[in-house]
């Protein structure tokens, strides 16, 4: 016997489309915003309000507490300073997990790379808040193409040099 769930609101669909001259037909993003009065920019601006929420608020650095919240965009953005400031911790870390790839064997290793890269990271957006932030945020709205953000980049690495 091979039992085929049935998605949510079919019956509903099928049954709305008995009781209709036309069947219902899904609409694509397009289609809705094509019949939409709204100006082009309000269209846009209502899109990713409802459908993304604030980039703002989605590409925090920082917590309420203030300690670093290690999102994909901040972690990228963030990857020189890391790479430099913690090559000896990483190192270690690796080097443990190759001789060993039992994870309990490393735990203590890990822990040290991971307590670097935080301490990195609440450096940078202490000394450098706003060109941090900025990047950051070019960052998560591109989805990391760094290509895109050369710009923020630039600002950010002038603010807080590699040492």
């Amino acid at each position: 016997m091979n039992y085929q769930p049935t998605p949510p609101f079919t019956s509903v669909q099928k049954s709305l489309n008995s009781s209709l001259s036309s069947p219902l037909q899904p609409y694509s993003l397009s289609q809705c915003l094509s019949e939409n009065p709204l100006l082009d920019q309000e269209r846009s601006d209502l899109f990713f309000y409802f459908f993304l929420g604030s980039v703002a608020e989605m590409a925090k650095v920082v917590d309420a507490t203030g300690e670093p919240i290690p999102t994909s965009s901040v972690l990228m953005s963030s990857a020189k300073h890391i790479e430099i400031k913690c090559m000896s911790e990483n190192v270690e870390f690796l080097k443990c997990k190759k001789k060993d790839p039992n994870p309990e064997k490393c735990l203590d290793k890990g822990r040290q790379a991971t307590r670097c890269a935080l301490g990195v990271l609440k450096d940078l957006y202490q000394r450098c808040k706003d060109p941090m932030e900025a990047y950051v945020g070019c960052m998560y709205y591109y989805t990391n193409e760094f290509d895109l953000c050369r710009k923020e980049q630039q600002a950010f690495e002038k603010a807080c040099p590699l040492d």
